[in-house]
C-alpha cells in the first residue's frame, strides 16, 4: 500500500489477504463479524509462532479504526501500523522480539458500510448506513451539480443572516446588528428541499445519524446529548458494528491494551480524560504516556476538555474497555488541521466553534491561505451560479470538507499515517516486559527452593489498577514452575509489577522422587491468565541452573 490515496473495502480486502499470504508465519486474517450490509470487519493478528508461549495466551496491543465511519484516515493509519510493524520485524530486534512476546491485533475498518459511502458517494456518514431517524424538514444535503461533492449554497435574502466577508470574497460572516447594507443571503447545505414548508432552508439531520461510539454499556444515555436529537441508539450496542466490536474485546481474555484511530483534532484522549473522576495510579500512567505520544506527534494530550467537566461521550469505547475490562486504552485523534493551518493558533480557542470576532478573522484567513499554499487550492470550492429546481438561481461553494477538514488531502496522508504510528511506537516501546536473572535451586532431599530476580524493564504496569480491581480472585502475578508437561505445577502469587521494577523471589517445590531433578523445568508468569514470561531451564550436578530456552 503507497498511503497517497484512500482504499475501499475491495482494496483494503485485498491488501490485507496479501499481507497474511506475504507473511504466512506472522499473520493470520480472520473476521469479527459482519456489518449491517454483510461485509466483513477484517482482524489481522500479528505473532511469531515459534515461541513457547502459545498465541493465545500472550497478552495483546489492539489498533483499530472507523469505528466512525467517515474518519477514514484512521483505517488508513491503522494499515499503515499494521504493515510498519511487520517491516521492522525483519530490521529490528525490537520489533521481532516484540512479536515473540505479543500479539498485536489490528482491525483497521469498523464501519466498513458507511465508510464505502464515504468513499465512493458525496455523502457524508458518522455512524452505519441505517436509516433510523424519519425524515426531517429542511434542504437535504445532495449533490445538485454532479461534481461529486456537498458543499454549500448561498441564496441572496434580504432578510439573510449571512454576508460576504471583506476579508476575503470567499469568505461568508454573520451580518451584524443593525446591518442594512447587503447584499445578504441565506447560507445552507447543496441539497433539495424537503417537507411542506418552503421557507424552512436549515439543513436537514440525515437519517442515517447514530453515532457508534456513544453505545457502549458503560454509563450509557439514551437522551445523549442532552436537549437534542439523540445519537445514542435506542438500546446498548443497537448498531451490528458495535456488537460485533463489543463481542469481540469481551472474548479476548488476554487484550490488555488498545489504540483507537478517529480524525480529526490532533489529540490523544485518555479514559481519564472522558471521566475525569478517576484518581487512580491508573491516571497518572494514562498522563505520562499521553505526555510521551505528544512529544512524538506534536498532538495535545492535555487540557483537552473543559476544566471540569463531567459525563463527556458516555457510552464511549475506551471507558467502557477501561472501566468494565481494565484494558487501558488511548484515543489518537489524527489530522489537526487547525493547527497545520496556524502552528501558532492559540491552545485556549476550541475546534469546534468561534468564541471571538480575532479567532473568526484568523481562522477563516489561515485556512484558506494553508489550502492555496499547501492543497493547490483544492478544498475550497469557489461560489458559482447554479439554478436551482426548486429555489432558482442560487450559488454552490464552499469547503469539501472530506478531504480538508474531516480527512488530510490525498497527498499529506502518509505523513498523518507516520504521525499515527509515532503514538503506537510510543505505546510498544512502554508495554510490561518481563525479565528473569539470578535463577539459582537450593536443593535438599525433601525439596527444591528456587531463588530469582523478576524484572519489569517496561514502562507500564502488569496489570492496571482497574483491572485488579474487576477480577481480584487474579489479581497480580501467578509464577509456576514444575517440570515441562506437568500438569499441577507449584505456584506463587505475587503483586502485580509496577513498570521499571524489579522485586526478589523464592518458591519452593516439593521433590516427589529423586528423577524430579532430571527433566527439563518450566517457569511461567501470569497476569490474569495471560504468559508475560517463559523460561525452559534444566538442573545441573550441582543444583547450576542451564537455560533451555531464553
Amino acid at each position: 500500500m503507497t498511503f497517497d490515496h484512500y482504499a475501499g473495502y475491495e482494496e483494503l480486502k485485498n491488501c490485507l489477504e496479501e499481507t497474511a499470504r506475504r507473511y504466512p508465519d506472522l499473520c493470520t486474517l480472520t473476521s469479527i463479524g459482519k456489518t449491517r450490509e454483510n461485509r466483513d470487519i477484517f482482524c489481522m493478528t500479528l505473532t511469531d509462532p515459534s515461541s513457547p508461549i502459545p498465541a493465545g495466551d500472550k497478552p495483546a496491543f489492539l489498533i483499530d479504526g472507523n469505528l466512525h465511519s467517515g474518519e477514514v484516515a484512521s483505517s488508513m493509519t491503522a494499515l499503515y501500523c499494521m504493515e510498519e510493524i511487520l517491516r521492522l520485524a525483519d530490521e529490528e530486534e525490537f520489533f521481532a522480539d516484540l512479536l515473540f512476546d505479543y500479539r498485536i491485533l489490528c482491525i483497521p475498518r469498523i464501519n466498513a458500510d458507511a465508510a464505502e459511502k464515504y468513499l465512493t458517494t458525496p455523502y457524508i456518514f458518522r455512524g452505519s448506513t441505517e436509516p433510523f431517524y424519519p425524515e426531517a424538514p429542511g434542504v437535504k444535503a445532495e449533490d445538485l451539480n454532479g461534481d461529486g461533492e456537498i458543499v454549500s449554497m448561498r441564496i441572496q435574502d434580504p432578510a439573510g443572516r449571512w454576508k460576504v466577508s471583506g476579508l476575503d470574497p470567499r469568505i461568508m460572516e454573520r451580518r451584524a446588528p443593525g446591518d442594512l447594507e447587503g447584499p445578504f443571503y441565506t447560507l445552507t447545505c447543496e441539497g433539495l428541499l424537503q417537507g411542506d414548508d418552503p421557507a424552512c432552508l436549515t439543513p436537514a439531520p440525515p437519517r442515517e445519524d447514530l453515532d457508534p461510539n456513544r453505545q457502549f454499556p458503560f454509563e450509557w444515555k439514551a437522551d445523549y446529548p442532552e436537549g437534542e436529537r439523540p445519537t445514542s441508539g435506542p438500546e446498548p450496542l443497537h448498531d451490528a458494528e458495535v456488537r460485533c466490536l463489543h463481542d469481540f474485546i469481551s472474548g479476548e481474555k488476554n487484550l490488555r491494551f488498545i489504540m483507537n484511530f478517529h480524525t480529526f483534532g490532533g489529540l490523544h484522549i485518555s479514559p481519564a480524560a472522558f471521566c475525569p473522576h478517576l484518581t487512580t495510579k491508573d491516571a497518572e500512567i494514562m498522563e505520562e504516556l499521553g505526555d510521551a505520544m505528544s512529544q512524538k506527534t506534536g498532538y495535545r494530550s492535555r487540557g483537552i476538555f473543559p476544566e471540569g467537566a463531567k459525563d463527556i461521550a458516555p457510552g464511549s469505547y475506551t471507558p467502557w474497555a477501561y472501566y468494565e475490562k481494565g484494558i487501558l486504552g488511548y484515543v489518537t485523534e489524527l489530522w489537526d488541521f487547525h493547527r497545520q493551518a496556524d502552528p501558532e493558533r492559540p491552545e485556549e480557542w476550541s475546534m469546534f466553534f468561534c468564541g471571538s470576532r480575532a479567532q473568526f478573522e484568523r481562522e477563516q484567513t489561515s485556512f484558506l491561505r494553508w489550502d492555496d499554499t499547501q492543497n493547490a487550492s483544492r478544498g475550497f470550492m469557489p461560489w458559482t451560479p447554479f439554478h436551482h429546481p426548486q429555489l432558482g438561481e442560487v450559488e454552490l461553494g464552499g469547503w469539501r470538507e472530506k478531504f480538508t477538514k474531516n480527512n488530510p488531502p490525498p497527498h499529506l496522508l502518509r505523513g498523518v499515517c507516520e504521525k499515527g504510528f509515532a503514538a503506537v511506537h510510543c505505546w510498544l516501546r512502554a508495554l510490561p516486559r518481563l525479565d528473569l536473572s539470578g535463577l539459582r535451586a537450593e536443593i535438599t532431599p525433601a525439596d527444591v527452593t528456587f531463588r530469582f530476580f523478576l524484572k519489569n524493564t517496561g514502562y507500564l504496569p502488569t496489570a492496571t489498577r482497574q483491572m485488579d480491581a474487576l477480577d481480584e480472585a487474579a489479581a497480580g502475578l501467578t509464577v509456576e514452575i514444575g517440570l515441562q508437561g506437568d500438569d499441577d505445577p507449584d505456584t506463587l502469587r505475587i503483586p502485580s509489577l509496577e513498570g521499571y521494577s524489579t522485586v526478589f523471589q523464592a518458591i519452593t517445590c516439593q521433590r516427589r522422587q529423586a528423577e524430579d531433578l532430571n527433566g527439563t523445568f518450566a517457569l511461567t508468569v501470569r497476569a490474569h491468565g495471560a504468559v508475560l514470561l517463559r523460561r525452559q531451564f534444566r538442573l545441573g550436578p550441582g543444583g547450576e541452573v542451564q537455560m533451555v530456552f531464553e
